[in-house]
């Protein structure tokens, strides 16, 4: 069941006429992400419930509020007022009241019934009755109240009436002003020429709602293939400069046999094996860029982090770089997230632009430790730096920038930063990347872990 957007425009006017910010409103209820003033889109019953509820509680005059804002009550309301007077109020019921519905709510159903000469029954009918609720029945309660006040020649509001049975609300609409008698109206109603033009413009409506409905669809699907298109190609760059990277161990793993150091070369062969197996299962079960990307489970913190290290001691030793760790956390520290993604496509990215942009015979500094219940990790360069306007690019994070060399040289894809920014999103982590020409870089990578189940009476805090 969905609502037009058009049926917002009264509410938006009334909080403006109250002197009230609409997109405060909106921020109140959650929902000013919602493209709610565009016309030609639409809403579910469930959010216009709750815009209504929210618009009620907020201003008690809400009823008068609706009736006295917005263009349709404004303009067309008091058109429809003098023609229907002079006309017929069953036109004003019978049909007016249906055009409306048509185009506000896609499966509310309105029937009137002429019970007297001064009498009608308003009927409306719902998909189940769980859609009614109080605040809605009160806006046509006192809908109907005002209908004669504005028609040339009323006396009196209308006496309004209502009750509730299954999925119905009936109304029940009296006025005397409903039996004056005027040529116009009885032509009207001894012809049957208007059953004929109603069905045709109620039917014009409602294949022009089918319409937009179709197209609506169309935009969605339309997004659809763009995020899958989009996440697709995020596992691809994934899968292609991660793995580029950890073929690094291969290398150093050849080198280890030559020198005779067998042991070694097979722990670095089954730490690339592990690895990359890991990348690839990462990404087959990858989901979309707002669901959760990655399985969660419980993993040591510690331990993941001093295998991090010695995974690039090999790289860093090779251009003379220290690795230097200071691990201000509990042995035992465990923490809810996604082992192979923090560990390979997070921290192993942002240690290898560390090694690569360090100067030779240089050092990094990997830091760790928990502020209240904030963990923070640190990797901190004293290499070439970033300059400003690439450090604004990454954190846009709108795909590849430009990539530079490091300082012996190594190349690079543009893709880096892209991964790091789109995995530490998924895994719940804030990035705070600082840079100096020449001096060097930090990157911080910061989550709060209160919900965690930890013992932080054994964890080492520390002021800044």
């Amino acid at each position: 069941m969905e609502v037009s957007n058009k049926a917002l425009n009264a509410y938006f006017d009334g909080i403006k006429s109250m002197g009230d910010s609409v997109d405060e409103f909106l921020c109140e209820i959650s929902m000013q992400d919602k493209s709610l003033t565009d016309e030609k889109g639409r809403i579910s019953w469930e959010d216009f419930k709750l815009i209504t509820i929210a618009f009620a509680n907020r201003y008690e005059n809400y009823t008068e509020i609706i009736n006295e804002t917005g263009v349709a009550n404004k303009v067309i309301k008091p058109i429809f007022d003098t023609i229907t007077y002079f006309v017929s109020y069953s036109l004003l019921f019978n049909f007016f009241l249906k055009l409306s519905f048509k185009i506000f709510y896609s499966n509310v159903k309105v029937s009137s019934r002429k019970i007297s000469s001064d009498t009608f029954h308003l009927i409306f009918t719902f998909d189940h009755s769980d859609q009614i609720f109080h605040e809605f029945i009160n806006m046509y309660v006192d809908l109907f109240r005002t209908v004669p006040m504005n028609f040339l020649g009323a006396k009196s509001p209308s006496r309004v009436k209502f009750r509730t049975l299954d999925n119905k609300v009936i109304y029940t609409v009296s006025n005397p002003v409903f039996a004056k008698f005027s040529l116009p109206n009885f032509f009207y109603n001894l012809f049957f020429t208007k059953r004929k033009y109603k069905e045709l413009i109620l039917q014009n409506i409602e294949y022009s709602n089918q319409l937009e409905e179709q197209n609506l669809e169309l935009e969605n699907y339309r997004k659809k293939l763009e995020s899958l298109n989009a996440d697709l190609n995020l596992s691809n760059r994934t899968l292609n400069h991660d793995i580029a990277n950890k073929l690094l161990s291969l290398e150093f793993a050849k080198k280890k046999i030559k020198r005779g150091e067998y042991e070694q070369a097979i722990d670095r062969i089954n730490r690339f094996s592990k690895s990359v197996l890991g990348i690839i299962n990462n990404s087959k079960g990858r989901s979309f860029k707002h669901d959760q990307i990655y399985e969660f489970s419980e993993i040591n913190l510690y331990s993941l982090l001093l295998d991090s290290v010695t995974e690039y001691e090999d790289l860093a030793h090779q251009k003379g770089i220290r690795i230097i760790h200071d691990f201000k956390i509990d042995d035992n520290l465990k923490i809810y997230t996604n082992k192979i993604a923090l560990q390979n496509n997070l921290i192993s990215n942002i240690m290898y632009n560390a090694i690569k942009f360090s100067k030779k015979n240089g050092s990094i500094v990997f830091s760790a430790e928990v502020l209240e219940e904030q963990l923070y990790l640190r990797i901190i360069d004293f290499g070439v730096g970033i300059p400003q306007e690439k450090i604004d690019l990454i954190k846009m994070n709108s795909g590849a920038i430009d990539s530079t060399k490091g300082t012996e040289g190594e190349a690079g894809t543009g893709h880096g930063m892209s991964i790091i920014m789109d995995t530490a999103a998924a895994l719940g982590f804030k990035v705070n990347i600082s840079s100096s020409l020449d001096n060097g870089t930090s990157v911080e990578l910061s989550k709060n872990i209160a919900h965690e189940d930890n013992d932080y009476s054994n964890i080492l805090f520390l002021k800044n």
